[in-house]
């Protein structure tokens, strides 16, 4: 019976001793608490030492980066109303965001997280109503064009969303120990009863944008038009200038030529250019009324029609009236 005890009472002291070491694991914090106040705050992983327990107990938290999303699943859609500058009306907006968010990194921190809020949970719903309404406070004054807009200049979401995500750093940092990376917006949308209406004036404005664009398309393309003509022109005006000057310069070494050519013999030069002539003149259909002593006949006259078997017969050649040819063929 006693070796019963003492085996009892052994394993009693065994448990008791094993209650006094905890493990802390590197994606955590842990509070020991005695009877319900924290004594100690541990940040490091490793084995660690308290009371045993009922005396003491543990209290872990997640160190991580945790994301919460505004509004918390389940929850509906919450609207924001933001300011329109053109109307002067608010413009309802439903808005998703989400935060990122984490137990600061400091003893004290944790252990005022524990106080106040005790868990993540609850520290999630504290914090999305944080978030919410300094959305809303943000959201509110500013323009609709400063989230969404096609003007890189106009969007002014980063620094909005920054000055939100201080507003929520300061609000529940010092107050639940929670630290606030960042906050974004994961959706906009329009609530049922105003999409119509602002997909019409979306429309229209980018209607009235793509006018703009043609209209300064067409200008463009009518300084771009009136340019090119303009070079054309210039263009061929100094073709037409050299082309004359070649001409006038090739016109001019013909005319050399030819005179150094009538030079040498006018009398067949002569000869040649009225024999060309004739060839260009007459054909089998031609017919031709000119004076006995036209210059024009002159070279046939002084050749004996022996010599000519289809020259023109010509009855009185200074008689001074006017004869009819036709012949079939001149040649010399």
């Amino acid at each position: 019976m006693r070796r019963y005890i003492v085996i009892t009472a052994g394993a009693v002291v065994l448990a008791l001793l094993a209650t006094c070491f905890f493990i802390v694991d590197e994606t955590e914090y842990v509070v020991v608490t005695r009877f319900g106040d924290p004594v100690q705050t541990v940040m490091h992983p490793g084995l660690h030492y308290k009371c045993p327990w009922p005396v003491d107990e543990v209290v872990r938290f997640d160190n991580r980066l945790m994301v919460l999303e505004v509004p918390r699943r389940g929850e509906p859609d919450r609207e924001y109303i933001f300011l329109d500058e053109e109307t002067g009306i608010g413009k309802n907006v439903e808005v998703t965001a989400y935060a990122c968010w984490r137990i600061r990194p400091e003893p004290a921190a944790v252990r005022k997280f524990l106080v106040t809020v005790g868990s993540g949970a609850q520290a999630e719903a504290v914090l999305a109503d944080v978030v919410g309404a300094r959305l809303g406070d943000a959201l509110g004054s500013h323009d609709f064009a400063a989230l969404v807009s096609v003007d890189p200049e106009a969007r002014k979401w980063v620094p909005i969303l920054a000055d939100v995500r201080d507003a929520c750093r300061a609000e529940v940092g010092e107050t639940y120990g929670i630290d606030v990376v960042d906050v974004r917006i994961e959706r906009l949308n329009f609530p049922d009863q105003n999409r119509r209406n602002v997909f019409e004036r979306m429309r229209a404005e980018r209607q009235r944008i793509a006018s703009r664009y043609r209209s300064e398309g067409e200008e463009q393309a009518t300084a771009i038009r009136a340019e090119a003509n303009k070079k054309k022109e210039n263009i061929l005006a100094n073709a037409y200038r050299d082309a004359e000057r070649i001409r006038g310069q090739a016109d001019a070494e013909a005319a050399r030529i030819y005179a150094e050519a009538y030079g040498q013999d006018p009398e067949f030069y002569e000869f040649v250019r009225t024999l060309q002539t004739y060839e260009a003149t007459f054909d089998k259909d031609t017919v031709l009324i000119l004076s006995g002593d036209s210059e024009f006949l002159r070279l046939l006259n002084r050749i004996r029609p022996a010599a000519l078997p289809n020259a023109p017969v010509m009855e009185n050649p200074h008689a001074g009236t006017a004869q009819t040819t036709q012949p079939a063929s001149a040649s010399p």
